[in-house]
Parts: C-alpha cells; sequence; structure tokens
C-alpha cells in the first residue's frame, strides 16, 4: 500500500535551507515507491530527489555512507547533496541525491543494446558486493549507531537462513510436508555453502530491471538501495530470476549481468548450485514473512502467488524459475 504524502510544507522548508530560495524550485512525488516516499525536485535545469526514511525510528546514513563509499569505488549511483539524521517537522530521516539520468530497462522496448547494458550492471553489482557487511539481514538502522559500517542484524548467516523457522510456516502457503522437509534441507545447505563468517556481502536488495538505467541505449547507473542486506553475493542475481518484468527476459538480464560480473569479480565455480540455492532462499523467505503478517489474505496478492509457484516449480524440477 502506497505511503500518503509527507507534509508538503514542512519539506519545502527543509529543501529551501538546503539549495537556498535564490532559484525556484518545484517538488512533486514520483509515481514508483510505495514503503518510501521520494520526491522529484526540478530546480532550473537540475534534478534530484529527496528520499525519506519509512519510519521515524529509523535512519538514512546507512544508505548515505554507502552510496559515498559506492561512488568511491567507480560505481554509477546517484550522489549525496544532503544528509539530514532528523527533520523535526517531517519526523524522518531525508537524503537527497543527483539524479541518474535516463529511465528503467525495463521500460525499454530496445533490445540491440541490452547486451552492454546488462554487462555494464553486472560489473557495477560486483563492485557493490566489495562492500562488507558485519552481520547478516537488514542493514541497522538506529539513530544512536553510526552509520558506517554497515551491520546486520544477525550475527551469522545462519541465524539469517533460519532453516527450521523459515520453512514451518510454508504448509500454510500450499506446500506439502514433503516439500516443507526439502525447502528446510535446501536452506540447510545455503548455511553450509554460504559466507563462514560474521561478514557478509552487501546486497542491492531489489536488484532488477526496474532499477538499471539508461539513456539513449548507454548504461547510466543504479538506484534505489533502500533494501540493502547483509548476505551472500548470490542474492542479488537471485533477485533477477525471480523478476517478473516482461523485458528484457529475465534468463537473458541474467547471463548478461553474470558475464560483467565475472569481469571484475570471478563467480565461484559452484555459482549455479549457490544461485539455486539463493532462489530456493528468498522465495522462502518472502512468502514465510508475508503469510505470518498477512495470514490468508496474502494469497490476495498476485505477487505472493506468484512467488508460491515459482518455489513449487523449483523445488519439481531443481531448476531456476528463468529455467522454464
Amino acid at each position: 500500500m502506497r505511503k500518503p504524502d509527507v507534509d508538503l510544507r514542512a519539506l519545502n522548508a527543509l529543501l529551501v535551507g538546503i539549495f537556498g530560495s535564490q532559484q525556484e524550485l518545484s517538488c512533486r512525488r514520483t509515481p514508483t515507491g510505495s514503503s518510501t516516499q521520494v520526491y522529484r525536485i526540478d530546480r532550473g535545469a537540475e534534478t534530484f530527489y529527496a528520499r525519506i526514511a519509512e519510519e521515524e525510528q529509523a535512519s538514512l546514513a546507512p544508505e548515505a555512507e554507502l552510496h559515498r563509499a559506492l561512488l568511491a569505488a567507480g560505481v554509477r549511483v546517484p550522489a549525496v547533496v544532503h544528509y539530514e539524521p532528523f527533520d523535526q517537522s517531517l519526523a524522518r530521516s531525508v537524503m537527497v541525491t543527483t539524479e541518474v539520468p535516463g529511465s528503467p530497462l525495463s521500460a525499454s522496448g530496445d533490445s540491440s543494446t541490452l547486451a552492454e547494458i546488462g554487462r555494464a550492471a553486472g560489473r557495477d553489482l560486483a563492485r557493490i558486493h566489495g562492500v562488507p557487511v558485519h552481520g547478516f539481514g537488514w542493514v541497522r538502522r538506529e539513530h544512536d549507531q553510526p552509520g558506517w559500517p554497515l551491520r546486520g542484524e544477525h550475527r551469522t548467516y545462519a541465524e539469517y537462513v533460519d532453516p527450521p523457522a523459515v520453512a514451518a510456516p510454508l504448509t500454510g502457503v500450499g506446500l506439502s510436508a514433503g516439500q516443507v522437509r526439502t525447502v528446510e534441507r535446501l536452506l540447510q545447505e545455503a548455511v553450509e555453502s554460504g559466507p563462514a563468517g560474521g561478514v557478509g556481502s552487501v546486497a542491492h536488495g531489489d536488484f532488477d530491471a526496474g532499477h538499471i538505467f539508461e539513456q539513449d541505449g548507454t548504461y547510466t547507473g543504479l538506484i534505489d538501495f533502500g533494501e540493502i542486506r547483509g548476505t551472500d553475493y548470490a542474492f542479488d542475481f537471485a533477485t533477477i530470476c525471480l523478476n517478473v518484468e516482461e523485458f528484457p527476459p529475465a534468463a537473458q538480464l541474467l547471463r548478461l549481468v553474470e558475464q560483467g560480473y565475472a569481469e571484475v569479480r570471478a563467480l565461484p565455480d559452484d555459482h549455479p548450485r549457490r544461485l539455486y540455492l539463493a532462489c530456493v532462499l528468498s522465495a522462502a523467505h518472502r512468502l514465510s514473512t508475508w503469510y505470518k503478517r498477512d495470514g490468508e489474505r496474502a494469497f490476495d496478492g498476485w505477487f505472493f502467488r506468484w512467488i508460491r509457484d515459482s518455489l513449487v516449480g523449483m523445488l519439481e524440477s531443481g531448476r531456476l524459475p528463468t529455467a522454464g
């Protein structure tokens, strides 16, 4: 459900404090974004974006610090123009960034330049995965804690994956007892093959064609790091596999991203298996979380049903959703 607008007078007052009043600016809500309120700011020929923290208790410091670290590493992401730890009028943390020019790859109908765009995004993904997270799961966002280095909510990868607790609710979504046992076994295998120490890789968390931007057939960057977490590198590849965008086809985008990624960061020899396990993990975590939160109402969502069917298909075939 899309959150209501913030107090626009309070937001405009903050923006005038950031940019000054010498040049008129306009501010309007972006059509995308539901849990996170994002506003486009036009100031003369320049465009910026303001991201509002989802909750009063959540700090955007980790995102702001990650943007700065990624830019320093050569990743094409928006630059942070201003970070407001906590605006009293909005009762939220606020981050203002520059624009990534162009439009989402998912909105393009041109396949002639897809190869280089996909590979370029893969190279940036490899650089993103070079940023460590101390711990696993959602990046912690407490106001009284430093935003850097990034810290996850769980101490170990096993605590994050949590095979028994994640698998148990899946009987409620229509999986058989045998399928639930298979999911638990696969999640345990994911624990054994995943990060062994207390440090994981940062994941973009929502890496798909909707967040890869291009302009006139040229890759321009990645947006939206609101879903960052500490996990195994394969998580972002799994997100591509569980993507339902019609363009580009997930299998094609996956292959191109893998090619670009390998130019910067070698994929492990067991990458295909780790990717399959990451897909099972991602699907099982989503279903378990949504079902525990919403109960039978979860079935009203088409995406919930699609993820459930994808998980069942993976268990029956032993193959990725993109494999048909």
